[in-house]
């Protein structure tokens, strides 16, 4: 096993000076533990840069705190409060389902029985499961009816069950939708009960049952406290009745429509007035899909809580294929997919909670929690100053949103294919290990869940321990997405300069408000994940004269949104992305499951919302590769009077960036490139680039071809390259892309003296600066077709 007895997560990734940020801990074993303020300033341990540095700070939450053990409920659910009405004596109960894992392989985990829906508990109750033999089964108290046909996995089943208690009589009926020539007929089951259904205190639950209720400290974070539930179902659900009568198969079959208020001779979609009366909940998960709760239709609203965030706007049993957009079909997209490693917020108590001292530095933080046994774990945070109290010209922006897609990552452990991916055998870190034992943390958007699904979710509100310094990637082997931004984080802070940091949740939720007020804006190392309104407010900021460095590539690739059920909770706490039928994807979503549930937006790539990656910054994704990085070489438009001052006090024929902490060099990983055709600004200046450098480990990416054929690979094909781009935008503005996720490990090499950290202190000097940028010569004003353009990697050397 790989214990990680110390963990804790943030109330937020941003806090402003004078409020508050909580910390929750779980301290598993020792008896206290110390908490410590640090300014982070480099996370790469990597022995040929400068090594770790935090700086130790003195704040008032500092101190030694009693270690407890907290632990996260993971996988998502609905329940009811206990209710009079729903202690029934006879009841019909149905629904129809697609079990994803109704029976596991005997080489993995064992499933016990799964709740469907159930008011049950250690013997009492009643309800309907999927057993441990993966068949439908009814339970009344300690007794159980099961048809003894298996369950078909990714298919829709209509289920129901009755009991009469006068007579006993309990009926069970499985009916598959899909029903193959060979199949053999799944008849119904009776049998006879004596004994009506024990009234427990319990909350019904759908996709669970309730496993018990206690006052426990670790039962604290459950939802409903107290109650911990088991058997948690994987697969999709839809429209569950509960009717306090035992209905008649004909009955059954009415009763699908569910409760109608307000029927007349104009509205008569539902059940008979006196069928109506006898219905107890009739929920319909098609109405409130952008929501956090199954609507009850029926007379007593029994609305249903939803845990742990399932995902919704999802194919129903009655999808005809004709609308792939849910707004459009609500009645057709009645189901929600549970996940039994599904988590929205790990509802820990808080151990300690601090309020930033007003005009306190905007910079990277992180409180280290450490115990005297050697146990350590970081929670990083940032401190942004309010809009109008800005600290500095230079806006540092956290790509939080791209660090939530890739948290709680389980691809190293559990991709197949992870060896030939990066071309070596990964190497895990502790965290990877400990999340493979711990599901209950969750996963990545680029894992899937536990049945084969894509995880299209991610919360902030739980240990998320792929963001920590020290931490290197299986992908790079070296740093990758926060503790690789720190390298900049590094330089900034060696070159004396003074930034401000600001978060891409920030600008997604303030606007172009939260840049305005800077003369540059810096990216940080791999921006891929971002939501729309981020985009607009970059490129309105752009237009207005502000300066945009880029300093990473994959950038603006997929689309993002952040639930709004979870606004109350905070900003930006679940973020939301589907995988379409194109783009770089460890999963793809189902046919007529692109729409995002919490926004409505058609999720996928940005470019196939005709928002080009290339209009954002200048160039666009083209190609990854995981082996080694290379470097740059300048082209003749690095000569341009537009650009050459970028590269003063560097020559013509220097090797930029052919040292790095990140693969060997500045060229490596994922790399982007100018592409007029493709949206960059037909004046755009490629001035330096990296073609013909790179192995057959980096492939062009699949957008960018229609068919497999050979010479995809960096050895052969021209499009598989970086390269560093410059262009002006109007009133004074501008963009300088340096295009490579291993860019920034550069950096740092020789203490920040080389010549890549030359080149970007050469434009940074030059985008702080107030005012406009310098007028192009005017010769440079002039008519440009798209296709005019010539690739840098056929541009030739000037003599």
């Amino acid at each position: 096993m790989c214990a990680m007895r110390l963990t804790g997560y943030a109330d937020k990734f941003g806090v402003h000076p004078g409020d508050k940020i909580k910390f929750y801990v779980n301290c598993d074993g020792p008896a206290e533990y110390k908490a410590e303020l640090v300014h982070m300033i480099h996370g790469d341990t990597n022995p040929r840069g400068p090594g770790f540095i935090e700086k130790p700070l003195s704040a008032d939450v500092n101190g030694s705190y009693q270690g407890r053990k907290q632990i996260i409920h993971g996988g998502s659910y609905g329940f009811v409060e206990d209710k009079p009405q729903l202690n029934v004596e006879s009841f019909t109960l149905q629904c129809w389902i697609w079990p994803t894992t109704p029976k596991t392989h005997p080489r993995y985990w064992k499933h016990g029985a799964q709740g469907l829906v159930t008011k049950w508990s250690d013997g009492k109750g009643y309800g309907l499961f999927i057993n441990e033999e993966g068949q439908v089964e009814l339970r009344i108290n300690d007794q159980k009816v099961t048809t003894g046909a298996p369950i078909r996995d990714h298919a829709w089943h209509f289920v129901a069950a009755s009991y009469d208690a006068e007579t006993g009589e309990a009926t069970l009926y499985h009916e598959p939708q899909i029903v193959y020539a060979l199949d053999p007929v799944i008849e119904p089951v009776t049998a006879a009960i004596a004994a009506k259904p024990i009234a427990i205190p319990a909350p019904l639950a759908i996709a669970a049952y309730v496993d018990k209720v206690d006052d426990s400290a670790l039962a604290k974070s459950s939802l409903p406290a107290g109650v911990w539930f088991t058997g948690k179902y994987n697969g999709k659900i839809d429209s569950p009745r509960l009717c306090k009568k035992a209905l008649s198969r004909l009955e059954i079959e009415q009763m699908k429509g569910g409760a109608q208020p307000g029927l007349t001779e104009r509205r008569n979609s539902g059940p008979t007035g006196a069928l109506s009366e006898v219905i107890v909940a009739a929920w319909d998960f098609w109405d409130g899909i952008d929501t956090i709760v199954a609507k009850d239709n029926g007379p007593y609203r029994f609305d249903a809580t939803l845990v742990n965030c399932p995902t919704r706007a999802l194919t129903g049993y009655n999808w005809a294929g004709q609308n792939f957009d849910w707004k459009y079909a609500k009645k057709e997209y009645g189901a929600i997919h549970f996940h039994d490693d599904d988590v929205d917020d790990a509802r820990w108590e808080f151990d300690m909670e601090w309020t930033v001292p007003e005009g306190f530095r905007s910079t990277s933080y992180a409180i280290k929690l450490t115990t005297s046994e050697g146990d350590e774990d970081y929670i990083p945070f940032w401190v942004v100053p309010k809009i109008g109290q800005e600290q500095s010209k230079i806006a540092v922006m956290i790509p939080t949103i791209s660090y939530m897609a890739y948290a709680n990552e389980h691809v190293a452990c559990n991709a197949g294919g992870a060896e030939l991916f990066v071309y070596r055998v990964p190497i895990m870190q502790h965290q990877n290990m400990f999340l493979a034992e711990h599901r209950e943390y969750g996963g990545s958007i680029y894992d899937t869940h536990t049945d084969g699904s894509g995880i299209c979710m991610s919360s902030r509100l739980r240990p998320i321990l792929s963001i920590r310094p020290k931490y290197d990637h299986f992908l790079a082997q070296a740093p990758w997405q926060y503790p690789a931004d720190l390298h900049l984080i590094y330089w900034l802070e060696t070159m004396g300069y003074q930034y401000d940091i600001i978060t891409d949740e920030d600008v997604t939720y303030d606007g172009v408000a939260r840049l305005e007020g800077y003369n540059v804006v810096i990216t940080g190392s791999h921006p891929e994940h971002n939501s729309g309104t981020q985009l607009d407010a970059l490129h309105n900021y752009t237009q207005r004269g502000g300066r945009l460095m880029y300093m990473g590539a994959d950038g603006w690739y997929w689309v993002h949104s952040y639930h709004p059920a979870y606004d109350d909770k905070g900003r930006g706490v679940i973020t939301e992305m589907r995988r379409c039928e194109s783009g770089i994807r460890t999963w793809r979503a189902d046919p007529g499951e692109y729409y995002h549930q919490g926004t409505g937006e058609l999720g996928g790539m940005w470019r196939f919302r005709g928002r080009q990656l290339y209009s954002v910054a200048g160039v666009g994704m083209t190609n990854e590769g995981f082996d080694i990085s290379t470097y740059f070489s300048r082209t003749p438009d690095s000569l341009d009077p537009r650009v050459a001052w970028a590269f003063e006090g560097i020559e013509y024929d220097e090797k930029l960036g052919n040292f790095g902490l990140v693969g060997g060099g500045a060229a490596g990983l994922e790399l982007d490139i100018v592409d007029t055709m493709l949206g960059s600004p037909p004046h755009t200046l490629a001035v330096a680039t990296s073609a013909g450098r790179h192995t057959e480990a980096y492939l062009l990416v699949m957008e960018d071809f229609g068919f497999n054929q050979q010479g995809l690979d960096g050895t052969t094909h021209p499009r598989v390259r970086g390269d560093i781009a410059f262009h002006e935008t109007p009133n004074g503005g501008g963009a300088f892309s340096f295009s490579s996720i291993a860019f920034c490990g550069s950096l740092p090499w020789n203490e920040g003296k080389n010549n890549i950290s030359t080149l970007v202190g050469n434009v940074l000097n030059r985008f702080m600066a107030d005012g406009p940028l310098p007028p192009p010569p005017a010769d440079a004003i002039k008519h440009r077709g798209r296709a005019d353009y010539e690739s840098p990697a056929l541009a030739s050397k000037p003599s």
